[in-house]
């Protein structure tokens, strides 16, 4: 009685780099996306501004400040949803 069934005993069907690899860039991808989405959104409501700086560095994520906890949100909700 051979099984043929989902990979098991073949190496080569339980590890895909090249599908390993499109997952990564699709989560970093998604990930990012959506934080663009939601400093755009505190662009809007708080007045804030949408830099490159904003999203890759800590410089704007202050927890003693009202608009710094603006962006700790935003990284927050982008890391649980994406």
């Amino acid at each position: 009685n051979h099984s043929h069934g989902h990979g098991h005993g073949n190496p080569q069907a339980q590890f895909n780099p090249r599908l390993i690899l499109a997952q990564i860039i699709s989560l970093q991808a998604f990930h990012y996306f959506l934080l663009g989405i939601l400093f755009q959104i505190n662009h809007v409501l708080f007045a804030t501004t949408v830099t490159v700086d904003r999203i890759f560095t800590a410089k704007y994520l202050d927890v003693w400040s009202a608009i710094g906890w603006v962006d700790n949100a935003a990284i927050l909700i982008s890391s649980i949803l994406g």
